[in-house]
C-alpha cells in the first residue's frame, strides 16, 4: 500500500518560499517554520504568527499572549527562534496559484516583522496601510475589505509571470472540509428567564434552578 505523507506538501511549500524570498526579498526573509494544519478560524487561508512560536532545545513556558505587555511580546519577538507560517489543509484544493498568492501573502506580515513594523490590528484581522505598503513592494495587489482593511491581495503581474514559469504546479494532497449533513440543522438552545421579585435582576439558565438573589435575599421567580 502507498504510504501518504504530508512531507511533500510542506517540502513544496518551503521551496515555493525560498523561491519567493530570492525573487522579492533578496533572500533576506529568515526561513519560517511552514505548517499545514486545519482551519480552525472559518475562512482564513492561512497565517503568520506574531511571535517566534518554534525554537530548538529546551521546552520553554509560554505566557497566554493576551496577557503580554507591548514589551514583552518584543522580547518574544527578538528571541531566538521562528515564525510559523501555517497554509489551511482544506484550502491546498485551490489552484496552485491562489495557494502561491497566500503564501506570498503572508511573508509580507513576516518580512514587517523582522524589520519591526506593525501591520495590523483588531487581533490580527485588520490590515492597515503598512500592510498594503509593503506587499505593493513584494508581489502583490492590493484592494480594501470593509471590515478587514487592506487584506484582500493576488499576485501582480511579475508575481504571476513567475509562478507560471514554474515546473510543479500541482499539490497532490489536501484535506476534506467537514461534510453537511443533510436534513441537520443547528439546535436554538432554549433558555429559562428568572426575575428577582424586588429588585427586578434578571439572570437566566438552561435548566430549572432555585437561585436567591443575594441583593434582596429571596428567590428569583421563572417569568412565564
Amino acid at each position: 500500500m502507498k504510504e501518504t505523507s504530508l512531507k511533500p506538501v510542506i517540502e513544496k511549500l518551503e521551496n515555493l518560499f525560498s523561491k519567493f524570498n530570492e525573487k522579492f526579498y533578496n533572500g533576506e526573509l529568515q526561513a519560517p517554520v511552514i505548517t499545514v494544519s486545519p482551519d480552525t478560524t472559518k475562512g482564513a487561508y492561512g497565517w503568520c504568527t506574531a511571535w517566534k512560536a518554534w525554537s530548538v532545545g529546551e521546552q520553554k513556558k509560554v505566557a497566554d499572549l493576551a496577557t503580554l505587555t507591548k514589551e514583552a511580546l518584543e522580547a518574544m519577538k527578538k528571541d531566538d527562534g521562528f515564525y510559523e507560517i501555517n497554509i489551511c489543509a482544506e484550502h491546498l484544493a485551490r489552484p496552485f496559484e491562489q495557494v502561491a498568492e497566500t503564501l506570498l501573502h503572508e511573508m509580507v506580515h513576516l518580512y514587517n516583522l523582522q524589520i519591526g513594523v506593525q501591520d495590523t490590528s483588531r487581533g490580527g484581522t485588520y490590515h492597515n496601510k503598512k500592510y498594503k505598503e509593503a506587499a505593493e513592494q513584494h508581489g502583490l495587489t492590493v484592494e480594501k475589505d470593509a471590515k478587514y482593511g487592506w487584506t484582500k491581495t493576488s499576485l501582480n503581474d511579475e508575481a504571476k509571470a513567475f509562478v507560471a514559469g514554474m515546473q510543479d504546479k500541482k499539490f497532490e494532497l489536501h484535506r476534506k472540509s467537514l461534510p453537511k449533513i443533510p436534513g441537520a440543522a443547528k439546535t436554538k438552545q432554549s433558555f429559562r428567564k428568572y426575575v428577582c421579585p424586588v429588585c427586578g435582576c434578571i439572570i437566566r439558565a438552561t435548566k430549572e434552578v432555585h437561585v436567591i438573589c443575594g441583593d434582596c435575599n429571596v428567590e428569583f421567580e421563572e417569568e412565564a
